[in-house]
C-alpha cells in the first residue's frame, strides 16, 4: 500500500491516473514537456501528502486538484500565462485525421487559447472529463456559483468565437 511506502503501489497509482492528470495539465499549459514536469511534480506532492487524502472525493479528483495547484504555482513562477497555440499536437485528444475534423479541432484550440487558464480548466474538467460542477468546484477550490458562472461564460465566449448557436443542457451540473 502507498501509505506504507510501497513504491510498487505508488507506481500503480501513477500508471492508473497518469494519463488523466497529464492530459489535463497539457490542456492548461499547451507544452508537453512542461506539462509532464508539472504532472510529475503533482504525483510527487500527492505521494508526500497521501496521508491527507480522506476519501471524501475520488482519488482522481484529489490528484487533479493537486495538479491544478502545481500548474498555478508554475505559472506564478513564470509570471506569465501560456501563449496561444496553433499546433494541433498540443491538444489533449488528437483530432480525427480527416481534414474537416482537423480544421474544427484547430478552430477549437484557437478559441480555447483566448480563454484564461481558469476557464480552460473548468471547461476541460466539466465537458471533456465529465466532472460535475460541484466536482469541478472542489478540484479547483472555487465556490460552486463561481464555477457554474465560469463554465457558462466560457461556453458563451467559445460559441461566439466559433459562431455556434447556444446549446441547451451542456455539461454536467
Amino acid at each position: 500500500m502507498v501509505l506504507n511506502g510501497d513504491n510498487g503501489a505508488f507506481d500503480q497509482l501513477v500508471k492508473r491516473h497518469s494519463s488523466r492528470v497529464r492530459g489535463f495539465v497539457r490542456r492548461l499549459c499547451r507544452d508537453r514537456d512542461i506539462a509532464d514536469d508539472i504532472a510529475q511534480d503533482a504525483f510527487i506532492l500527492a505521494y508526500r501528502r497521501l496521508y491527507q487524502f480522506k476519501g471524501e472525493s475520488g482519488l482522481d479528483s484529489w490528484l487533479l486538484g493537486i495538479a491544478y495547484r502545481c500548474f498555478l504555482q508554475h505559472q506564478r513562477k513564470q509570471q506569465r500565462w501560456p501563449e496561444p497555440c496553433d499546433d494541433p499536437d498540443a491538444a489533449v485528444n488528437d483530432a480525427n485525421t480527416n481534414a474537416s475534423a482537423l480544421a474544427d479541432h484547430i478552430d477549437l484550440e484557437k478559441a480555447l487559447a483566448t480563454l484564461n487558464p481558469t476557464q480552460v480548466a473548468a471547461l476541460t474538467l466539466n465537458l471533456s472529463m465529465g466532472y460535475s460542477h460541484a466536482e469541478v468546484a472542489e478540484i479547483m477550490a472555487l465556490p460552486l456559483g463561481t464555477t457554474k458562472s465560469t463554465i457558462s461564460r466560457s461556453l458563451d465566449k467559445l460559441r461566439t468565437l466559433m459562431n455556434a448557436p447556444p446549446l441547451s443542457g451542456t455539461g454536467r451540473s
